[in-house]
């Protein structure tokens, strides 16, 4: 007859017995860090995204409504009206030239040909800050539409505006580092053109 033999668990420092204690091992623990860190990443960069997206469909709406603002301006007073001394940063408004903060619709609008009125002329306004700068010019004479534009390393194509015309610009830094979102709208098409649209 034989007898069973089991091993005797081996005591632990403390005197304890020690029978597979739970936990991590090292590489286990090493293993989880690193697809924390992983997960971590990728939200960070969705996150970005997501509020970058945001932006781009607040310059989107607002680009739509001042477009049919001077469609509306058109219809009842025979032109378009010239809001900007120009276009892009040092033009805009809310701010001359924006940032990475939001800035409430309403007040004194420098880079306007009549300061006194502004937007007001336009009836175009926001409910909440924004962070683009907006500005629109316009010609209802002979006037010659501007060509310097950028869009995707060329210059956007003006030859098929017809006078009067108008064109309306968003510009938006909203990560600070100096390279601007642009977003254009013209008279005689749909089409809202935009710019460096990762920035």
């Amino acid at each position: 007859m034989m007898e069973s033999y089991a091993p005797a668990a081996r005591p632990a420092p403390n005197g304890r017995r020690h029978i597979g204690a739970p936990g991590f091992t090292l590489i286990e623990a090493m293993i989880v860090v690193a697809l924390v860190s992983v997960l971590a990443v990728i939200a960070g960069v969705g996150y970005r995204h997501w509020v970058h997206t945001a932006y781009v469909a607040e310059a989107q709406d607002m680009v739509s409504s001042i477009r049919a603002a001077q469609e509306s301006f058109r219809a009842e007073n025979g032109g378009y009206l010239n809001v900007s001394t120009g276009l892009g940063p040092g033009n805009d408004y809310p701010l001359l030239t924006p940032g990475k903060s939001k800035t409430a619709w309403g007040g004194a609008c420098a880079g306007c040909v009549n300061p006194a009125v502004g937007w007001s002329a336009l009836n175009v306004s926001s409910s909440a800050p924004v962070a683009f700068g907006y500005s629109t010019t316009a010609s209802n004479t002979n006037g010659v539409a501007p060509n310097n534009l950028a869009y995707r390393g060329g210059a956007l194509d003006f030859s098929s505006m017809a006078t009067p015309w108008y064109v309306v610009e968003a510009d938006g830094d909203v990560d600070g580092n100096g390279i601007f979102c642009n977003l254009y709208g013209l008279s005689g098409t749909n089409q809202i053109y935009i710019n460096n649209e990762g920035e």
